[in-house]
């Protein structure tokens, strides 16, 4: 009896050491795989984050742009600060555009969490006539209606997240 357990032992080869060693490198594959998975994720709700963050900033600066326009007289639009002429002095374009740091104009709030404030330009667009009918409030006491395209510029938390609006107003 004793012969046979030696015997026994003596075949062994390790095959335990080797199951337990594939299944540690199977778990391992499992862990990583699951960790790229979360920080895939998390880049996705930071960048989600950000463009919504962005989105805020330019739907602030479209709506500080409209208020601009309410004021009872407005300053000529001459191509500085912000504010542009179809005709005479066309609005650049967004997108490409260099000068939104230092030549549109700045909200009169500061938004928190962003790169960089919120901006807007606005141009001035053709005169148009007005629509006949509507009630005393809305007929004009001129015939014409001017028009005035905003464009609004938001940044996200970091300065990669841009978002671009625009709206037209008439007046």
């Amino acid at each position: 009896m004793a012969n046979q357990n030696i015997s026994l032992i003596s075949r062994q080869r390790g095959i335990v050491l080797v199951t337990g060693l594939i299944f540690l490198v199977i778990l391992t594959l499992l862990g990583v795989t699951a960790m790229q998975t979360t920080i895939l994720e998390e880049r996705m709700a930071g960048n989600l984050r950000d463009e919504n963050l962005a989105f805020q900033a330019a739907e602030a600066a479209l709506r500080e742009g409209e208020l601009f326009l309410e004021q009872i007289t407005l300053p000529v639009f001459n191509g500085t600060n912000g504010l542009y002429h179809h005709a005479s002095y066309p609005a650049p374009d967004p997108i490409t555009w260099t000068g939104w740091a230092t030549s549109a104009r700045t909200i009169n709030v500061t938004i928190q969490g962003v790169a960089s404030q919120p901006r807007y330009i606005i141009e001035q667009l053709v005169n148009i006539p007005q629509a006949s009918g509507g009630s005393t409030q809305q007929s004009a006491q001129s015939l014409t209606s001017t028009m005035f395209r905003i464009t609004a510029r938001g940044v996200g938390g970091s300065e990669t997240a841009v978002v671009f609006l625009q709206s037209t107003y008439r007046r």
